[in-house]
């Protein structure tokens, strides 16, 4: 069964660019899968700064990974429709 959400070897990066800004690390080849099944309570925990935030931004499509894959449904989320 396809999962309903899956985090594929995510990374994101802030900073750099044309200024040479410091880049700063949010996640390093994060993955996580949450299957499509009956109802489960998932928690993220971690200390401060860790990512969690970022995590969550990417899973809701208000972020881009630097790299790896964010999925819904086994479908890319940069690709689905709002609708």
């Amino acid at each position: 069964m396809t999962p309903l959400l899956e985090l594929r070897n995510v990374s994101r990066v802030y900073g750099g660019g044309l200024f040479g800004r410091r880049q700063v690390t949010a996640l390093a080849d994060f993955s996580l899968v949450i299957e499509e099944q009956r109802p489960t309570i998932v928690a993220v925990v971690g200390a401060s700064g860790s990512g969690k935030t970022t995590m969550a931004n990417l899973l809701l499509g208000l972020e881009t990974p630097t790299a790896g894959e964010v999925l819904y449904r086994g479908k890319d989320l940069r690709r689905c429709s709002p609708t």
